[in-house]
């Protein structure tokens, strides 16, 4: 036997789930030409952090295309200015003036277009993350966002993605704690070691998911030092999250229960069964409440093994 106590029990639900990355991108040259630099962490598996120059491409043509066409502007602010004192005098019709002004207006954009494409001759890091899957080398001759020279895989906001039944996530809706915020304990075993994680629940997927009526659950992985974590995405983790509170909830273990109906509870040294309601379960232990009138006092007697004679007013030693 073991003693009846009443008490809020908040289970612990032992799941599984993969890390992703919330961010993941695909590094293209924006503009063609031969690599002249490559950045010290633009390597597999290196951190950058965001704005690191990652490489440089020749820039002697995107120069002298922005000498030539500033040069041009020159000559075009200079006719402007011409056109617009003459209109001014009343030598030329607004027109002309008009004219000059829009081929002005052309080459300022022109002009825009060859500074962006110098400064596009250098390719930064557009986040905090690690390096993957490089394809360019010092020397090699990259074209205009045809050639793929690498990957950066955001890695200070990685994720965990789980899968939650349709019961049990029913029972979180009824909780009077939020799904969003809840805290999770994250583990990843990796050789004889379990590396320990934080994680916080930060979404629920937008689609149930047809083949098991489950829910994906999204949960922010807290990190402190991205530079240090091994973790990587495509680890498969265990998770241990906490379930729906029960409010003044007896828990015993399973055998107790007769038919996931009733009890015995020792009074004078026999046997009275007591009808339950089953509420929950953690782990390998039931959390139970008396059903009617059939109520069980803290330190009441319950039966924990299965008794082949078991019955109303059974005389029974406790041992």
């Amino acid at each position: 036997v073991i003693e009846a106590q009443y008490s809020d029990i908040q289970p612990i639900l032992s799941l599984f789930g993969e890390v992703i990355t919330s961010r993941r991108s695909e590094l293209r040259a924006l503009v063609g030409g031969q690599v002249v630099q490559v950045g010290k962490n633009f390597k597999e598996g290196a951190v950058v952090q965001k704005g690191e120059l990652l490489l440089r491409i020749d820039d002697f043509e995107y120069k002298n295309a922005v000498i030539e066409e500033s040069a041009k502007l020159e000559v075009m602010n200079r006719d402007f200015d011409r056109a617009d004192e003459l209109y001014q005098q009343g030598n030329i019709s607004e027109q002309f003036r008009d004219n000059a002004l829009l081929e002005k207006t052309k080459q300022e954009l022109v002009l825009s277009e060859v500074e962006k494409d110098l400064r596009d001759t250098e390719l930064f890091a557009p986040f905090d993350g690690v390096i993957n899957d490089v394809q360019a080398t010092l020397g090699k001759q990259v074209s205009t966002l045809n050639d793929k020279i690498g990957e950066i895989i955001d890695i200070k906001n990685m994720e965990v993605r789980f899968s939650l039944s349709k019961a049990q996530y029913g029972r979180l809706l009824e909780d009077t704690d939020k799904i969003l915020g809840r805290e999770i304990k994250m583990s990843w075993t990796v050789g004889q070691r379990d590396l320990l994680f934080n994680a916080s629940v930060s979404r629920v997927g937008a689609e149930i998911k047809s083949n098991t009526g489950g829910v994906n659950i999204f949960a922010n992985i807290l990190i402190d030092d991205i530079k240090e974590s091994p973790l990587r995405p495509g680890a498969f983790v265990r998770l241990k999250m906490p379930d729906k509170t029960y409010d003044s909830v007896i828990s015993i273990p399973e055998t107790a229960v007769y038919e996931d109906k009733y009890i015995f509870i020792v009074n004078n040294q026999r046997l009275k069964k007591i009808n339950i309601q089953i509420l929950g379960y953690d782990q390998s232990k039931v959390l139970i409440k008396p059903l009617n009138n059939s109520k069980i006092k803290n330190g009441d007697y319950v039966v924990v093994n299965q008794l082949r004679e078991a019955g109303e007013n059974v005389k029974v030693d406790i041992i």
